[in-house]
Order: C-alpha cells, then structure tokens, then sequence
C-alpha cells in the first residue's frame, strides 16, 4: 500500500495481522510517517526529530522528506513462507542465541524520496521481524544522501526506558555501517523479554496462546502421544496459569499445596497475572528436529536408559509478571515420551525475585 503524496503526512491506522511486542507493550495497530517513522498510538506529523520525544517510536531515518516531489512510500503486512524464511534467517544470523521463528514481517520502504529542502533522495527500509513472544527491527539503507537538515536515526520508549540513537556522524554513513557486521544494515531485539538460555526449545512458531485471565486455564488439551505419569496413563492434559499442569481437570489455585490429591506438575506454581504482560502458551511437537533436542537431552540426563522420543510437549511462561507486581518469570517445562518412557524437561530463564508463596515440584494421587 503506497502513502499518498502529502507535506508531512502519514499513513490511515494500520491494523496488524499478529501484536506487535515492542519492550513491554503490545500493539495491534501502527502507523507510517511520511518523513522516516513508525508511530504505534498515532499518526505524527513532526519533521523537526527529537527521539527523546515521550512516545514508542522507531525511525529508520528521521527527517523532512517530501514525496509530492517524487519517490514512493509504501508498507505490507507479509507472512509469506519465503519472506519469513527470510527474515527468521537474518534474525538468527544477527542473534543466534535467541531462538526464533518469525510468523508474521511487517515492511516499510521509502524508495528514492528527496529531502524537503531539495536537493537529494533517500531509499531505506524497516522490517518488523516477529512471532507471539519475540520482536525485532531490522533496518537496511540503500543509497541515502547527504543533506543539511537535521536527522536522527534510531528507536525511543515512551518513557525513555530503552532507546538507541544510531551513532552516525553523517547521514550518508548509514549506508555504510552496523551493528552486525553487514554492512548498512542495523538489527535490534526490542521485545524487552531477557535473553532465554541455550537449553530452551525453540518457540514462537505453531503455539497455542492462552487468553488473558485472572487464574485461568486452558482448555483440555488432546495429546496426540499418551502420557505416562507414574504408573497412570494420560490423553489429556490442561495448562493452567499460574504455574501448573494438571491431566483430568484444570485448576484455578495460587496457592501451592504439594499434596493435594491430585496429578500434578509445577515448574513455578505461584500466583501469576498473565493480564498484565507477558505470554503463556504450548503445543505438541512430533518434528524431528525438536524430537532430536529431546533425545539428547533425555540420554545426557539418563544415560543407562535407551530412549528415543515421539513426543514432545511444551508449555511456556514467557515473562510473565507476578500478581502482585515486581518482576516477571520465564520458564518451560516439556513433556517428553514415546509408548514405553517418560520424562519432564523443566528449564528455567529469568525468575524475579517474589515475596508471594511459590513451589516447584510433581505429585501424584493416591
């Protein structure tokens, strides 16, 4: 979609195919500023850059541009297998210890606008690279010009909190420096989430995201493999949010009790507030990539056991913040199995610091 020619204009509300994370806040809609930005909340008219303005913003190249005199400003919203495979790789190319798939790739292009003033033209691109828990941008410059506006490039928070003015001495540079090593070309992890260690499954591709409620669950989930869980075998299974997994009902308690009589698996069972930020989700993966992930992992942890996995499901609580506020919590528990074995793969990332009640453990009922 190609903005209209306009002094200072901007795009109508773009609605989002999938929420955009962007360092704490998620966002369904965005909007494409004639003279080098994104805005989230809404348009913006301003030339003059300031990025230590208080607003979400990220801006490629901040400046008066004016496409009445030529040029095309233009944006999509692409889920295509190719341009996903695309940006998935240069994600990971840029941060390989993040795992990441990307589902959905917002693109904004100004091709060969000239500067207000006169004179040259600019060609850049911003590429929002993303999946259900993680976010990235990804800038590329072509051929930009010199000019005596005033400029920035870069990303700001609305509260200031995070942000990044590219360290360029001219404009002109952007066409010829990183971040990453490939040249004109600028990449930048802006979810907010931390960093997940190496043991995590990969996640972010094919996972059922729970909806936002107060001590909530999901509903019963149908495995494709059974599991055994000492001694009784399981078809079903409910992820429920704060904290726990249950096999024959879900279950709304925050208040962690070991023995209570039932099957039960906990990574984290504290009171947890999915409404205010953060993630959970799961599926049942069978690919041979994570099965292979699993199996190694199994015969690292048990190595007199023969074992081969058919099955792996995963739960994820990705930064998800404690009821009563503070900090957030990251971690993944991964049902693993095949008809003969079964095992629970627990991995942790960040956990803040909680006053509240908490346990880790499983039980079994008697």
């Amino acid at each position: 979609i190609i903005n209209p020619p306009a002094e200072d204009g901007s795009s109508d509300v773009i609605f989002l195919q999938q929420p955009f994370k962007y360092f704490g806040r998620t966002y369904n809609q965005i909007f494409v500023n004639n003279n080098g930005y994104l805005t989230f909340t809404e348009p913006l008219s301003a030339y003059t850059p300031f990025l230590d303005s208080a607003r979400d913003i990220i801006a490629p190249l901040w400046t008066r541009l004016d496409n009445r005199r030529g040029g095309s400003i233009s944006y999509r919203k692409d889920t295509s297998t190719a341009v996903l495979a695309q940006v998935t790789a240069a994600v990971k190319e840029c941060f390989p210890n993040i795992p990441f798939a990307a589902t959905s790739a917002f693109v904004a292009t100004w091709d060969s606008v000239p500067y207000y003033n006169g004179g040259e033209v600019v060609t850049f691109q911003v590429v929002l690279a993303y999946n259900v828990h993680r976010s990235f941008i990804l800038i590329y410059y072509g051929d930009v010009a010199e000019t005596e506006q005033p400029w920035q490039a870069g990303y700001n928070t609305v509260d200031s909190a995070s942000s990044l003015i590219i360290p360029a001495a001219s404009v002109v540079e952007l066409s010829s420096s990183s971040n990453i090593n490939l040249t004109a070309c600028w990449s930048f992890h802006v979810d907010g989430s931390p960093k997940l260690p190496a043991n995590f499954l990969p996640f972010g591709n094919g996972e059922r995201v729970k909806p936002r409620l107060d001590n909530g669950s999901s509903e019963a989930i149908t495995l494709q493999h059974p599991f055994k869980f000492f001694g009784r075998t399981h078809n079903h299974t409910f992820v429920n949010n704060n904290g726990h997994l249950t096999f024959t009902e879900p279950l709304s308690e925050y208040i962690p009790l070991l023995k209570s009589g039932r099957d039960i698996v906990a990574p984290l069972w504290t009171h947890l507030d999915n409404r205010r930020g953060g993630t959970i989700s799961y599926r049942e993966d069978t690919s041979t990539a994570v099965l292979e992930l699993v199996t190694a992992a199994i015969d690292q942890y048990f190595p007199n056991i023969t074992f081969a996995a058919t099955s792996a499901f995963v739960a994820i609580w990705d930064s998800v913040p404690y009821h009563n506020g503070g900090g957030v919590a990251t971690f993944q528990v991964v049902f693993v199995s095949n008809v003969h074995r079964s095992f629970i793969l627990i991995n942790y990332g960040d956990i803040g610091e909680t006053e509240q009640m908490w346990l880790v453990s499983g039980d079994r009922s008697f």
